[in-house]
């Protein structure tokens, strides 16, 4: 559940801003919108065979909006239940350097959501240097992801202490396990191989989304 509120917390936020709703009243829709998935556990009626995970999601969540609006109040960050820490600020900046008035709220939705899964997919990286005792090695590696650097193989050899063949060698496996870790996030919210391929692809698209 922490990681759900983790990948999901910034593309739902998301999208109650876009809706019209302001920066209080989206930080306490999300973590009430949290907070009624929990209690009512919700997940267990995902069904695989009806639809993506994140789309039963945002589904549930329309429902949700619409069901408090009618009240005229929103869970008070949540109640009782105890989230994973999120940094409004960060959040709500993220919101802020969005595309303009052309994404709706559901392409929105979807681009934060494919931002946040390729931001997951970064920070696992780098545990995996941290934890290989070499974070320096990330670092000079981690622009290389976009491929802004093609033609700086010997800069980063000389960097490295390695020759320019072998950072070349680094920079292939330093993307394949980005691209591995990209379906390790998105594995983790639907039920299967075909399904991963399936969201990949839409991710692709909601980050050509302007």
């Amino acid at each position: 559940m922490e990681e759900l509120c983790r990948l999901y917390w910034p593309p739902i936020y998301a999208f109650l801003r876009r809706h019209g709703y302001d920066r209080e009243h989206a930080r306490d829709l999300t973590q009430a919108y949290f907070a009624y998935v929990i209690r009512n556990d919700v997940l267990r009626k995902a069904d695989p065979e009806r639809g993506r995970f994140r789309s039963f999601l945002l589904g549930t969540l329309k429902n949700f909006a619409s069901h408090e609006a009618e009240k005229g109040r929103a869970v008070r960050r949540g109640g009782a239940i105890n989230f994973v820490s999120i940094d409004e600020e960060t959040a709500e900046g993220i919101y802020k350097h969005e595309p303009g008035s052309n994404l709706s709220p559901e392409k929105l939705f979807d681009r934060r959501w494919a931002l946040t899964v390729l931001e997951e997919a970064t920070r696992r990286l780098r545990v995996d240097y941290e934890r290989a005792g070499i974070p320096e090695v990330f670092d000079a590696l981690q622009p290389y992801l976009i491929g802004d650097d093609e033609g700086s193989f010997s800069k980063l050899g000389a960097r490295l202490g390695r020759t320019e063949g072998a950072a070349r060698v680094m920079v292939f496996r330093f993307r394949e396990r980005f691209r591995q870790l990209i379906r390790a996030v998105i594995g983790d919210t639907v039920t299967d191989l075909e399904q991963v391929e399936v969201e990949l692809k839409h991710l692709q698209a909601a980050l050509r989304a302007t």
